[in-house]
């Protein structure tokens, strides 16, 4: 298989693709996935309507081995396709969680299944080779506005967040954040068909690891959406949560391993139509 990887628009190799795993069940809420090979690492995006959307982020120095051509015209110089998520997030795990894998990837062209070797640390002579199919991929929708301007920022330990939204009560479906810089500073406000409940966070709590607001923000989302976030948050460390002027939440979320430490998940969240 490595013999003319020059003929792939794309090749890479890792010790283990267990973090990789990990990584893309944090964003396996659709079934398929927008694979990217960039020049400076992997990234794969789901989309929940014109909601939400969600990436996972793999830098090129996470991989033993990682090339893109660039003499070639594809989209960008970018190698793009469509794949099933949950069919590549199955593969990975082929050996079972407990078996750490070494792995590589080739894709040959447009059209072309995205090939995968897995060998299993713990077997010397055991291999296998999968082949996944693929689709041309859509266009992905651009949420960011670069007229809107970041009006606050909050970042929170990972398990104490995953704790706060497990809480919540199911039958709540709009969630509303309040973000000041006076006492509480945030305010978690949920409403369902006939409750409402309110939880305040002071940037003093031990959840809270740094805080930024010039002036008190109030916007709603819908609390589905922001659940999306809780299967990343359980192998994260650390989230980040920024707010725009137009009420897009963005929420970056740093993985746990250390040793694979630039290896993140973000999604991006749009607010109730009626605040906005």
């Amino acid at each position: 298989m490595d013999s003319g990887t020059s003929d792939y628009y794309f090749t890479a190799s890792m010790d283990s693709g267990r973090t990789l795993c990990s990584l893309l069940k944090a964003i396996q809420f659709q079934e398929l996935a927008i694979f990217c090979a960039l020049p400076e690492g992997l990234k794969l995006t789901v989309e929940e309507g014109k909601c939400v959307q969600a990436s996972a982020y793999i830098p090129a120095d996470n991989f033993t081995n990682y090339h893109v051509r660039d003499d070639i015209d594809v989209m960008f110089k970018y190698c793009t396709f469509q794949i099933s998520i949950a069919v590549l997030a199955e593969t990975l795990n082929i050996f079972g969680s407990g078996e750490e894998s070494s792995l590589k990837m080739y894709y040959r062209c447009e059209g072309s299944p995205l090939l995968l070797v897995l060998q299993p640390q713990s077997f010397n002579n055991i291999m296998t080779d999968c082949e996944i199919s693929t689709q041309t991929a859509d266009s992905v929708l651009e949420l960011r506005d670069e007229n809107a301007t970041e009006v606050a920022k909050l970042v929170l330990k990972a398990p104490a967040f995953l704790g706060l939204l497990a809480d919540i009560e199911r039958s709540c479906d709009i969630i509303e954040l309040n973000l000041s810089p006076d006492y509480p500073n945030v305010r978690i406000v949920t409403y369902g068909m006939q409750d409402r409940s309110c939880i305040d966070v002071p940037k003093t709590s031990e959840m809270v690891q740094g805080f930024s607001c010039e002036n008190s923000i109030t916007i709603k989302y819908q609390l589905p959406h922001i659940r999306l976030i809780m299967k990343a948050l359980a192998v994260s460390t650390k989230v980040v949560l920024r707010c725009s002027s137009n009420g897009l939440l963005l929420l970056q979320l740093k993985l746990e391993k250390e040793e694979q430490r630039q290896m993140f998940s973000e999604f991006y969240i749009v607010p109730l139509l009626d605040d906005f």
